[in-house]
């Protein structure tokens, strides 16, 4: 289950998203993912992605790999869509036998002065074994 809501973008010019997300037990689940690319479907140099608060009760990892994008009709991007083009996933593992809350922060820049700072709420559900 994934709730995406953004909340606009602040005074200091950085947008806030918040994503919830649910994993069972121990399982290796994917966060987010995002990719900066140029029209031709090339990445877009100078993009960042930092863990700015790693979670309390499992691990966080960035991945560089293939993924696809979905940008909207309109978007010069959007000819990128029915690929796979270079960029980010982030996945998180929740340790073993734990359930609840758990959360992680992230933080995305671009050379142009984009900025945002993603919270992802994880719940935690016992695993079949657990």
């Amino acid at each position: 289950m994934v709730t995406v809501r953004p909340a606009g973008h602040e005074a200091n010019g950085v947008q806030k998203i918040n994503i919830s997300k649910a994993a069972v037990g121990s399982s290796q689940i994917v966060i987010w993912g995002g990719a900066a690319i140029d029209p031709d479907c090339s990445p877009h140099p100078g993009s960042t992605l930092t863990i700015v608060a790693p979670p309390a009760h499992g691990a966080v990892k960035v991945v560089e790999e293939p993924i696809y994008v979905a940008f909207p009709p309109g978007n010069p991007r959007s000819a990128c869509n029915s690929k796979k083009v270079p960029g980010r996933h982030v996945y998180y593992t929740a340790s073993p036998g734990y359930a609840g809350h758990d959360r992680v922060i992230l933080e995305g820049s671009s050379e142009d002065g984009h900025v945002r700072h993603v919270t992802i709420d994880v719940n935690v559900l016992k695993g079949a074994s657990g």
